[in-house]
């Protein structure tokens, strides 16, 4: 089952679920609209294609040539640093009730981390709503006037950020989010198809 930032696998006594959407803070202070992964993966290719650029300019004349050759170059740099540098932490949710346990993992370009819990210790999958207003509203104004300035609108930047979230309920109090979403259908989608699962006989 795949919807948008997330899929569901479920094999047998197997579920797997595995988003790139876990986390319910507001990010980073710059709104994703102005700096995101896609910015960045430009800006990292732009600076090791200047740097080249200044190492050739300094042996030769600079032809056409180079111009066409540095703008592949830029591409094949923007795509390597997009998909393997800058490119979002995804979170594997796996329930398996043949061996009674939940298993967390958190991949990213350091890695897997994983965490693992017995599956009696589950004591339900709550649904959560969080919202977070902006903490420096004089610097959103003055933000948003020197960007009308300059004929440019910034949309839902000094907006509330609202997060409609799942988490694994374990009975010593713990909680684990594995997914947090503006959309609060998936919420709801992964929390009514986890319920089921764990709920439902092992060989249904």
């Amino acid at each position: 089952m795949n919807n948008g930032p997330y899929q569901i696998e479920i094999k047998n006594d197997t579920l797997t679920l595995r988003t790139t959407s876990f986390r319910s803070d507001k990010g980073s202070v710059l709104h994703s609209g102005i700096y995101n992964r896609e910015m960045a993966s430009t800006l990292a290719a732009g600076a090791c294609l200047t740097l080249s650029g200044f190492f050739f300019a300094t042996r030769g004349r600079i032809t056409a040539l180079h111009f066409v050759s540095a703008i592949v170059i830029f591409t094949i740099l923007f795509l390597l640093f997009r998909t393997y540098v800058f490119r979002e932490p995804v979170l594997y949710t796996e329930i398996d009730k043949a061996k009674s346990i939940i298993e967390l993992s958190t991949e990213n370009i350091f890695g897997r981390k994983k965490v693992s819990f017995p599956l009696s210790d589950l004591e339900g999958v709550r649904q959560d709503y969080i919202s977070s207003a902006p903490v420096n509203p004089d610097g959103i104004k003055i933000v948003q006037k020197i960007a009308l300035q300059h004929g440019t609108v910034i949309p839902g930047f000094g907006e509330p950020v609202e997060f409609y979230t799942v988490e694994l309920e374990f009975k010593n109090g713990r909680r684990e989010l594995i997914f947090s979403s503006k959309v609060p259908a998936e919420a709801d989608d992964i929390a009514i198809n986890l319920k089921n699962f764990i709920e439902r006989g092992n060989n249904a």
